[in-house]
Parts: C-alpha cells; structure tokens; sequence
C-alpha cells in the first residue's frame, strides 16, 4: 500500500511569504542598516500589508533574529558548496571566496554585518550571529587540524572582508598566500 504525503498548500504559502519577508528585511537592512528595519519598511520593499508582516513577525527583534538566521543559513549553504571546491591554490579559493562575498553578494554580506554587529549589542541575537562563523570554520580547518589557527585564520576572513566592504583594501591573493603560510 502506498501512502500519499498531503501538502498543505496554506503552509507552502506562508514559508513563502515569510521566505519573501526575510529577502525583503535583508534588502532594507542592505539599504539603510538595521536602523531603518520597520515593519512598514519591510512591507514596502516586500510589496505587502504591514498586517502581512506583523502576522508573521510580531516584533521587530523576532523578524531580525528571523533575518540574521536565514541570511546566516543562506551564507552556510552557499559555503559548504564552496568547501568542496578547494584545489591545488587554497589561496586563490580565499580570495574568490572574498572577492564573491564584496562584489557579486555585496548586498548580502553587508547585511550580514549590521546584524553581526547588532548582535553585539543584544545577547539574545548572539547564537544566530556566531552561527555563520560554523561554516567559515569548517573552511578555515580544510587548511589547518590547529583549532587556534582555525579559529584565527575565520577572524583573519572576517577582519579581510569587513576591511574589504568599507573600501580599505583589495582583494589580494598575496595577502590570502601569506595568511595561510602563518598559519600552517
């Protein structure tokens, strides 16, 4: 006997919606920082009732922890499809990885980093923000079984990237070949 799986259609919707939601939070946040986060900032972007948005995210604290996880989420699948494409130049790998997460996912990355540090001011959003560090890690330790130097190689990323977003400097695969020399 086969049993058919029934798919509530209504469910489907309302993880879209949310899904829809939560891109239009990042977009805002891309836009004008967590500061300019509104449910009728979002509803605009989203092109929906701030009904839909309140529905779904009561408070505004609930839709950025709901923001910061899914961009966290999103980042820790698109990594862990990268870790599997190390090659023969670890360096270069790191420095497309870089160059990816400043040009072609600028918008997202830097939303990324408004939540980060938004988390450092509320300890409720500290879990979800430490959880796109999970993927970053499990690159950095393709490169070295030191734990430490794991751990400093993913703050090494972190500190390239921010340092990149504002502008400070380019991306440089020098630099990446040096980083990973130290820390072997």
């Amino acid at each position: 006997m086969q049993v058919r799986r029934v798919i509530d259609g209504r469910r489907v919707r309302g993880e879209q919606r949310r899904n829809e939601l939560l891109r239009a939070t990042l977009a805002v946040i891309e836009r004008d920082g967590v500061a300019g986060v509104s449910h009728r900032a979002v509803a605009a972007t989203a092109d929906v009732s701030v009904a839909s948005v309140t529905y779904h995210f009561a408070t505004l604290d609930e839709l950025l922890v709901a923001a910061l996880t899914w961009a966290a989420e999103d980042l820790a699948a698109e990594l862990h499809a990268r870790g599997s494409e190390w090659g023969a130049r670890p360096a270069d790998e790191l420095a497309r990885l870089i160059e990816h997460s400043v040009v072609r996912r600028r918008g997202r990355t830097l939303a990324l980093y408004e939540l980060y540090l938004y988390a450092a001011r509320r300890p409720e959003l500290r879990p979800a923000a430490g959880a796109w560090l999970e993927p970053l890690t499990e690159i950095a330790r393709a490169f070295t079984a030191d734990p430490q130097k794991a751990r400093l190689l993913v703050a090494a990323l972190d500190g390239l990237l921010m340092q990149a977003l504002i502008g400070a400097r380019e991306v440089d695969r020098a630099d990446f070949a040096a980083l990973l020399e130290v820390l072997r």
